[in-house]
């Protein structure tokens, strides 16, 4: 029976991904008998399912969405519009206040289990030597290493947004995530919730095994050409989650193996980017995302077309809508394009914009500074990737800049259709961050002036003015990192990370960056409980070893 459930699990693929219960599945040892994992190709359909949740979808959240919801919930270097609606979803996440019926969540949960579920279905294949097809030797490794990456992945995302930060209370019960490792065969995932301890152990067992047995680089030749290749992960994407995972938890230990994991892909001198032998011929150099005073072609955000990146992206993953027709693009990007720049007709409705100088403007003069951007004269962040409002309706407020990173194509559609997951920029100034608090100073301001110097703006040598000792040095780049990683979703785990770091480090980072957010009159930590996102109704109702007392509490 549970042989036959398991050859059959591509079906169970296939009725998670449509069903409208969360963590729900059907029953594999229901469904009726189907080749379609009996092979390798049956299985690189099983795995593009994994993928497929990542990006663009009607009725399910993607990775597009879960970088508006961690933008909504931090705003610490953005703000919400004062004529933005005082109701829906986004508002409700940014007074930590979404309760469990909400659909957002059924719709986040039922993306990355999908994402699990297909994984395991491939990984327990392969491990049960079903295919038997004389193709499968040349694919094994290489689609067991996707299937880890999705799990892991998956798990990282979800983690994060359902558990407390990692060394707070990380080994109490029902701290963390379900962390199905098997098919299911009972109709639901048949795990409960595990530790935030045991979640991370995990999601680094999944990601390490991935850097082991993903290719350098896809050869079409032998990987086949058809178009879900373009934004399927390779051995650097690996080790950039991993480092991104490291990274997140928040310890000396953990920031030196995240920084032993961006070494494996930018080459170990700071300051410049090589290649590795984890990128072959690949060089992830930061690429220009500006032409003068407008978005380069072939940059990593606002990217036109439904292809990979270019040969010499920083991109080190790139999310690629998996429709060619406009319709698909509009329906999957339609939340965050409205949240944080959106159609230019509805500009006029921006919700999410970069915070306006003290004292403010007056409604009806552009933003030219911000308490952000220390040379907004020279900064291409600043003066390319945000703009100010002057779309919409007459009334529109023109003090306000929103971002172009995530922004249309034409007058009149959204254009979301690629999104960098993944980029070089990132793991530089993560480099940056680590060797500072690491006390390596040097080291720190060569990375934080590779970022400076692609951005335009004025480098600063170590031992000017504010920047020469460790607490000015770590301050500096906190704040880079804002500057670098504005409207991707970054500051929200950052103040949690740093919280905790700072919880058993004192002082390390500046007391400012990781002081209470104040909603509605209501101050909260790093670490209430507010924080964390409720399990939506049928996570907890459908899955008989999770039940009401395993919500995350108010």
């Amino acid at each position: 029976m549970e042989n036959h459930a398991i050859k059959m699990a591509f079906i169970a693929v296939l009725a998670l991904v449509n069903s409208c219960k969360s963590l729900e599945v059907t029953p594999t040892s229901e469904l009726g008998y189907d080749e379609g994992i009996s092979t390798s190709a049956g299985l690189e359909g099983v795995i593009n399912t994994a993928f497929g949740r990542f990006i663009s979808g009607n009725g399910a959240a993607t990775y597009f969405d879960e970088i508006l919801y961690a933008e909504a919930q931090s705003v610490k270097s953005v703000t919400r519009s004062p004529i933005a609606p005082t109701s829906g979803n986004t508002y409700e996440l940014n007074l930590f206040n979404l309760q469990a019926n909400s659909g957002v969540l059924g719709n986040l949960s039922r993306s990355r289990y999908a994402s699990v579920t297909a994984a395991n279905v491939v990984l327990d294949a392969i491990e049960r030597n079903i295919p038997q097809d004389a193709d499968i030797a040349i694919q094994k490794n290489r689609l067991m290493g996707e299937g880890y990456f999705c799990r892991g992945t998956a798990f990282f995302e979800s983690v994060r947004f359902w558990g407390h930060q990692y060394g707070f209370n990380s080994t109490a019960p029902n701290s963390g995530i379900p962390i199905p490792l098997t098919v299911p065969v009972t109709g639901s995932i048949g795990v409960g919730r595990s530790t935030v301890e045991e979640t991370y152990a995990q999601i680094i067992t999944d990601l390490t095994k991935a850097t082991q047995l993903l290719p350098v680089a896809y050869d079409a030749s032998v990987h086949g050409a058809f178009p879900a290749y373009r934004f399927r992960s390779t051995r650097a994407a690996a080790f950039g989650i991993l480092a991104r995972v490291y990274f997140q938890q928040g310890t000396d230990a953990s920031y030196q193996k995240s920084l032993e994991a961006i070494n494996a892909i930018l080459g170990p001198t700071p300051g410049t980017i090589a290649a590795t032998v984890n990128t072959g011929t690949r060089v992830y150099a930061l690429q220009p995302f500006h032409s003068g005073t407008t978005l380069a072609a072939g940059g990593p955000f606002n990217s036109t077309g439904f292809t990979s990146a270019p040969a010499n992206s920083e991109e080190i993953i790139r999310l690629v809508n998996n429709t060619t027709t406009t319709g698909g693009y509009i329906a999957a990007s339609a939340n965050l394009t409205l949240e944080s720049g959106g159609n230019p007709t509805n500009r006029g409705g921006v919700r999410w914009v970069l915070k306006r100088p003290t004292p403010d403007v007056a409604v009806t003069v552009p933003v030219t500074t911000s308490p952000l951007f220390d040379d907004v004269v020279n900064d291409r962040r600043f003066t390319v990737l945000t703009a100010n409002n002057n779309f919409g309706t007459a009334a529109a407020p023109r003090n306000e800049r929103y971002s172009l990173k995530w922004g249309s194509q034409t007058g009149t559609l959204i254009g979301f259709q690629t999104c960098p997951m993944l980029r070089a920029g990132e793991l530089v100034i993560t480099r940056a961050e680590i060797n500072a608090v690491l006390n390596n100073l040097t080291a720190a301001a060569a990375d934080y002036n590779l970022v400076r110097t692609r951005a335009g703006a004025v480098t600063k040598k170590l031992g000017d003015a504010g920047f020469t000792t460790k607490a000015e040095v770590l301050a500096e780049i906190v704040k880079e990192r804002q500057r670098e990683l504005l409207f991707e979703g970054d500051d929200y785990w950052a103040w949690k990370r740093m919280g905790a770091y700072n919880a058993k480090n004192a002082g390390v980072y500046p007391a400012s960056e990781v002081a209470p957010f104040v909603r509605g009159g209501v101050s909260y930590n790093w670490n209430n409980n507010k924080t964390l996102l409720k399990f939506a109704l049928d996570d907890i109702n459908l899955n008989p070893l999770m039940g009401p007392g395993t919500q995350n509490p108010d």
